[in-house]
């Protein structure tokens, strides 16, 4: 893997080609039809990390492998500034992304960047909840978009650090394009009486 200083990671590999054929398998399921086919391949892949079961890989180092976030207090409750995820900084709008799909462990800071809390993974969506979100939302409930359920994302109205918990009440299908979106500070998300959402940039 080699960095390139923008905040990207150029990732080479020489596998066996029945791996190449289930990596392939693999991203056609999480393929997007929005964008462009080179593009939805690396978006693919991404997505396909993303929803990786972390209680299906073997344990590291002892303890079972977990992916965690650390972020300062005031960052955390205002949707503000950057948190780290191992070594990477990311937005905290980021972070509340991941925990809409990632089993997480947020590690929260004060301000001398001693640990407050180190919360609990929350689960993504069960099967059965997304197969009844993809019947009541049938595609991306974001406004004027026509995205398939399929291809969509679960998406937490409240966020994990809000108290926002992992049900139908609190779920929402969005594709990918308009979770980014959902979890963007720079847009609002308005609730329509269609029960589509409205993204409108703030000013």
């Amino acid at each position: 893997m080699q960095r390139r200083g923008d905040g990207t990671t150029k990732i080479t590999a020489l596998v066996p080609d029945s791996i190449a054929d289930r990596l392939t398998t693999d991203l056609d399921a999480e393929d997007s039809p929005r964008v462009t086919r080179s593009r939805s391949r690396g978006e693919a892949f991404c997505r396909l990390l993303e929803h990786v079961d972390p209680a299906r890989l073997p344990d590291h180092g002892g303890d079972a492998t977990t992916v965690i976030v650390t972020i300062p207090f005031e960052n955390l409750v205002n949707d503000l500034g950057s948190a780290m995820l191992g070594s990477t900084v990311i937005s905290a709008s980021e972070a509340r992304r991941l925990a809409c799909t990632a089993k997480i462990i947020p590690a929260v800071l004060g301000g001398e960047s001693e640990p407050l809390d180190l919360g609990r993974g929350r689960r993504r969506y069960a099967p059965r909840q997304r197969k009844a979100m993809a019947l009541r939302d049938k595609r991306c409930r974001a406004e004027g978009c026509s995205i398939p359920a399929a291809w969509c994302e679960a998406h937490h109205l409240k966020p994990w650090s809000e108290g926002g918990k992992t049900d139908l009440a609190d779920g929402v299908l969005l594709c990918s394009h308009h979770h980014h979106r959902a979890h963007d500070t720079r847009y609002d998300m308005t609730k329509l009486p269609t029960g589509d959402y409205r993204f409108h940039r703030r000013t």
